[in-house]
């Protein structure tokens, strides 16, 4: 599943570099272009903190590790989710805070990809027929009989619903 980039990897570029030469302070820059002051605020940490792969679109998928550390670095350290975000290249203080609430009440084992997601209802289509099984020509026979005698049943009904609209037609008039 890919997310659509909002922003070019070139304009944030520009954004970062205008704030970072001082030419224009950040409330200026975010009203300009109609951005909110705290996304070119974050954008600005990413870029100090990693260069422009902090400013390159990301789809990562996190492991076990990695979410544990991160929790346990918000929770030991004291600091604020935006910082601890930063810290592990974590780019939503929502992902951040979803693994928060999942840790509190699962612990780890929450946290694993084996325990997360939906969980599949339906169960797996079987086909009736068996594959590779060849019918002989007298089965073959009797499934075409019965195939025909399901469209002959089915001709029927459309021609009594048919027949019923155009006498409620002919009742009208």
């Amino acid at each position: 599943m890919s997310r659509k980039v909002k922003h070019s990897l070139e304009f944030k570029l520009t954004i970062v570099n205008q704030l970072l030469n001082g030419s224009r302070s950040l409330v200026t820059i975010s009203r300009e272009n109609g951005l909110e002051r705290r996304m070119v605020f974050q954008w600005l940490q990413f870029y100090e903190r990693f260069g422009e792969a902090g400013l390159r679109p990301q789809s990562t998928v996190y492991s076990l590790e990695n979410k544990l550390e991160a929790v346990r670095y918000f929770t030991n350290k004291k600091v604020s989710l935006r910082a601890a975000c930063l810290q592990f290249n974590i780019r939503s203080t929502s992902v951040l805070s979803n693994w928060l609430r999942i840790y509190g009440s699962g612990g780890s084992e929450g946290l694993s990809a084996e325990t997360r997601g939906k969980k599949c209802l339906m169960k797996p289509r079987i086909s009736k027929k068996a594959p590779g099984k060849t019918l002989t020509a007298h089965e073959q026979v009797l499934e075409e009989n019965k195939r025909l005698r399901a469209e002959v049943a089915f001709l029927k009904k459309l021609r009594a619903l048919i027949q019923k609209e155009e006498s409620k037609k002919n009742k009208k008039l």
